[in-house]
């Protein structure tokens, strides 16, 4: 049996069919990832995916969670994929790239240019130091051996393949460690209140959710549009240490979360959980309401009794839309009586007067972490610098001398119209 030297594995490893093979299953299994739902518990799997009629003949929740596909990207065997994949790109860079990038730096003279394929043309003779000022001029890097001459401009753009490689490996590692170091949490928390992190929704293998902090809801508001449509809510929230003392705070709304220490806190949700009122100016009370949700419609419906003349006891249904403070009565048929104001006194049965004082809310936050987000962003930033670098041309020139003539030939690995032109242009000026 051969054995595999080092640098026979890193050849092995940096073959293009393993990369392109790898990189197709890779896709695969993420596409399978986004047809599975993830994360989810045995329950879900076993009523979506049920052995008594499998999905496409032999799809259960059984094979889903054999093959690890209810958590697939913090799954060992797709992590040994990405590990194989990193290392094939690593092997490239290294046993293909890096030595293309020395090869193109050194120096390379022949004595008849018309072997190097490219464009072809001469200059009078003499003209020698007039070309080597002009490709100077153009940013070429000259090198003169006796009557050989060779230039070269442009290397940063060959550069654009290991920058590339660079940016998938480090994407790569930041999403593995996102996988198995980050958390996401839900919590829908009434104003005033402190909380932890606890309803937590998707969690890695590694990750720590820390018990140190908590948080304040402070307020939460709602502002509408001139046609009483939602504009945005907003969430004033305190971070607490474990002494209740205030380490930040801050106002979020959609799209401008809270953010400590890889930490990031959303809104998403909102809801009213309930009225405060009273009776007659006596002790204030709470009125639940519960949201009904329609298409196209949403509200909050509760029921509040009231004493009558008779000793008796009459129900009122409470109907509120949204925070702008109407407030709707109806009576046990669901007629409607009135609607008042948030904060206007009305009178029910003729002699009670009730007070609407203040609206209870909830607001609804995601917490998040991802520890590997900002290698994520970095492998990002190099692969648009990358993309950038890939625009420039690597350009070539050679040059023999003559008693008779100085022969010129030149080529581009792209824009080749735009360098024809550049190489015209370089030949009238070291004419002139």
């Amino acid at each position: 049996m051969q054995k595999l030297y080092p640098d026979r594995l890193l050849k092995k490893l940096a073959n293009l069919q393993l990369a392109i093979g790898l990189l197709l299953t890779i896709g695969i299994v993420v596409a399978v990832g986004t047809i599975i739902e993830q994360d989810q518990n045995l329950t879900f799997y076993q009523q979506n995916y049920p052995t008594s009629s499998p999905i496409w003949g032999f799809v259960t929740w059984e094979l889903i969670t054999f093959l690890s596909f209810d958590h697939i990207y913090t799954s060992y065997w797709f992590i040994a994929l990405l590990i194989l994949f990193g290392a094939s790109l690593m092997a490239c860079t290294l046993s293909v790239q890096l030595p293309v990038l020395r090869r193109l730096r050194r120096w390379k003279f022949y004595s008849n240019v018309k072997k190097t394929n490219g464009i072809y043309d001469m200059l009078p003779p003499n003209k020698t130091n007039n070309l080597v000022y002009q490709l100077h001029s153009s940013n070429y890097n000259i090198f003169r051996q006796g009557k050989k001459n060779y230039a070269y401009s442009g290397l940063l753009g060959r550069f654009g393949p290991i920058v590339v490689h660079a940016s998938i490996i480090l994407l790569l590692i930041g999403s593995t460690i996102g996988s198995f170091g980050g958390y996401i949490g839900q919590e829908i928390v009434p104003r005033g209140e402190i909380f932890h992190t606890q309803n937590v929704i998707k969690v890695g293998r590694l990750s720590k959710i820390p018990q140190t902090l908590s948080w304040r809801v402070n307020d939460f508001w709602i502002t509408y549009t001139d046609d009483s449509k939602t504009n945005q809510f907003y969430s004033d929230l305190s971070l607490l240490d474990n002494f209740g003392n205030e380490l930040k705070r801050k106002t979020i709304f959609v799209n401008e979360p809270f953010v400590y220490k890889g930490i990031t806190l959303y809104q998403t949700d909102w809801d009213i959980v309930g009225l405060k009122y009273n009776v007659n100016g006596l002790k204030t009370s709470q009125l639940a309401l519960k949201k009904i949700t329609k298409p196209g419609q949403k509200f909050w419906f509760g029921n509040i009794n009231v004493a009558t003349r008779e000793d008796k006891v009459e129900s009122f249904s409470i109907l509120v839309n949204d925070l702008q403070g109407k407030i709707y009565i109806y009576d046990s048929n669901g007629k409607l009586l009135q609607k008042c104001n948030l904060g206007q006194p009305i009178t029910l049965n003729g002699t009670e007067q009730v007070f609407f004082s203040d609206f209870l809310t909830s607001t609804g936050l995601q917490i998040k972490a991802d520890p590997g987000i900002n290698t994520v962003y970095l492998a990002f930033f190099f692969l648009i610098i990358s993309t950038y670098i890939s625009f420039i041309s690597y350009s070539q020139i050679w040059a023999t001398e003559t008693s008779q003539q100085v022969t010129l030939a030149g080529i581009s690995n792209r824009a080749v119209l735009f360098f024809q032109s550049e190489f015209r242009k370089l030949l009238t000026k070291t004419i002139l």
